[in-house]
């Protein structure tokens, strides 16, 4: 796996490609210090997934992930930062992040939420204040995601690696107005609402998404 790491903390940066090398030194771990030095690296390199620091000199993390997706970045984008709350987690989803690790953890919590970031599951933090709880009952999400057609799985896992459906339609080579039709079925048949609540139901089910 191909992984880019971008925050402008160098020592908080370097900590982590150690740690990454560590415990998976079979992944490729490049570094960026800044955003416009993110986008020439992701063209040049094509990453399958960014830890990216939601506070950046050039902006906050809704104007990284948004230029990112703007450039055609299709990686899984798992935001990093030092503040935690319900607002910032479910935003950084609405805007295209397929993940959210908390800067403030611990090295042991920060292994384990790197480990289920790597086996490609959505890692939302277990402890976060008041995140809403899907409508969804009964079986787990896994079970209704086995029910989906192979073109809804394919949509459905797209939108969980963060893509929006400009992107998804250029990557799958349909119209977006499909994909938009798509994603309705999906969420109504995994009980959820939209990409926020499907995303939490993921992390809380371990479902595989990449």
């Amino acid at each position: 796996m191909k992984i880019l790491m971008v925050d402008d903390h160098v020592m908080f940066l370097q900590g982590l490609k150690n740690l990454l090398g560590v415990m998976a030194p079979e992944h490729q771990v490049d570094t960026a210090s800044e955003l416009g030095q993110a986008l020439q690296m992701n063209q040049l390199v094509g990453y399958e997934l960014v830890l990216l620091d939601w506070h950046l000199a050039e902006g906050d993390g809704g104007h990284s992930l948004a230029r990112l997706r703007e450039a055609g970045c299709t990686a899984r984008i798992v935001v990093l930062s030092g503040e935690q709350g319900r607002a910032l987690i479910e935003r950084s989803i609405e805007l295209g992040a397929a993940g959210f690790i908390p800067k403030t953890y611990s090295s042991e919590m920060m292994l384990a939420a790197l480990g289920h970031i790597l086996a490609g599951r959505i890692y939302l933090p277990a402890d976060s204040p008041r995140l809403p709880e899907p409508r969804a009952p009964g079986a787990a999400l896994a079970a209704r995601f086995g029910t989906l057609t192979p073109r809804q799985r394919e949509i459905y896992l797209a939108a969980a690696r963060g893509l929006p459906n400009k992107l998804i339609a250029r990557e799958l080579g349909i119209a977006e107005a499909t994909v938009k039709t798509h994603l309705t079925a999906v969420y109504a048949t995994l009980g959820v609402r939209n990409r926020t609540e499907a995303a939490i139901q993921a992390s809380r089910d371990g479902l595989c998404v990449a």
